[in-house]
């Protein structure tokens, strides 16, 4: 038995056969790329039906955007709360550092900032 790096003889046959897979694509399509003929009516591109619908998806999803309430807790959770819960903690922590230099527990020496 050879070395499999540490796999299944199964998966490196499959690893094997993708990749075979993939230079045959490869070499398709810098086939047809290279031609000059082939597609001149398309501006020298090589059509891609599914990057064409990839880019498509890309482009129209919000259209296709239907908001329900796992969107919404999403959002709230994702998004709102975290910026409400910062802005809290600067107020505070401002308010906080503010009542300390007014009421001089805070020297000048030890703020950070010296103009504030």
């Amino acid at each position: 038995m050879a070395n499999n790096y540490g796999i299944s003889e199964q998966q490196l046959n499959l690893i094997k056969v993708q990749t075979a897979r993939r230079a045959e694509m490869r070499r398709e399509f810098l086939k047809q790329r290279t031609n000059p003929f082939k597609h001149a009516s398309e501006a020298g591109y090589v059509f891609d039906p599914a990057v064409q619908k990839y880019i498509s998806m890309k482009v129209t999803r919000f259209d296709h955007f239907k908001p329900n309430r796992s969107n919404s807790l999403f959002g709230i959770t994702a998004i709102i709360i975290p910026m409400c819960a910062y802005a809290y903690w600067i107020v505070t922590d401002r308010n906080a550092k503010e009542q300390k230099i007014r009421n001089g527990e805070l020297r000048y020496r030890d703020r950070l900032f010296k103009l504030a």
